[in-house]
């Protein structure tokens, strides 16, 4: 994986892609091989995990010193010398907040899972009665409509999952892009996901002559160049890396 000088600043996506998803994302654990593999890699390479979650939460739920950090998909940085917010969304979190709170009340007949993170909300529907998931994103829809209008959010979907947020280009793939600069140049990013979020972590990584791996069942297209069946594989294949380098 090293060439003309380089090496890898491998990047991964949490949810589906280190850990296998939960029925409720508070039930996940990081496998201890999986632990193990990830901090004999950061010995040698930077290693960054970048999050739909709140930073505080990636951080407690990856347990590992010396990562770079990436909270909200990308809205927070956190490791060696970066300390960053995205501007937009922390001026737009007061407005998120208080809109994730409205959004639990209008929505607490569907029982989904409401996790409001200061910089984006997000709406859980994998425990929802299946024959009531139709009606909550058809209100969820009716709740968000005037602020889309407004342009004070942006709305996206993954799995089982609606994704509330500021209305800022940022994402994955330009928190990607900003720790490769903190970096440096002689570092190839290999980025690894599973959900539609990865997108853009993947794109950003192909566009700068890096690495981009989909976890998971190959059920849709994806702009991942390469790709691995499941977070034990990954775990496998890495564990390889590791020990061949």
């Amino acid at each position: 994986m090293e060439s003309r000088g380089k090496q890898p600043a491998f990047f991964f996506d949490f949810d589906g892609t280190l850990v296998n998803i939960a029925a409720t994302p508070g039930d996940v654990r990081l496998k201890m091989i999986t632990r193990q593999i990830l901090e004999g890699i950061a010995e040698e390479y930077p290693v960054g995990v970048i999050s739909g979650r709140k930073l505080d939460e990636l951080k407690r739920l990856v347990g590992i010193r010396g990562l770079y950090y990436s909270g909200n998909h990308g809205v927070e940085i956190e490791g060696a010398g970066l300390d960053f917010v995205e501007p937009v969304s922390a001026r737009s979190s007061a407005y998120i907040t208080c809109l994730g709170k409205s959004m639990a009340s209008a929505l607490s007949k569907f029982s989904p899972r409401i996790n409001s993170k200061k910089y984006s909300v997000s709406v859980h529907y994998r425990n929802v009665e299946a024959s009531l998931v139709r009606g909550l994103l058809r209100r969820v829809d009716e709740l968000l409509e005037e602020p889309l209008l407004k342009r004070q959010i942006e709305v996206f979907h993954g799995k089982k999952v609606v994704e509330i947020k500021a209305p800022v280009d940022w994402d994955k793939g330009k928190a990607i892009e900003l720790i490769c600069r903190k970096i440096g140049r002689n570092s190839v990013p290999v980025f690894f996901g599973d959900d539609t979020t990865d997108e853009y972590g993947f794109r950003a990584v192909n566009k700068i002559g890096g690495v981009s791996v989909f976890v998971g069942k190959r059920h849709r297209q994806t702009d991942a160049r390469f790709w691995v069946k499941s977070p034990s594989e990954l775990a496998g294949e890495l564990a390889k890396f590791l020990f061949e380098a």
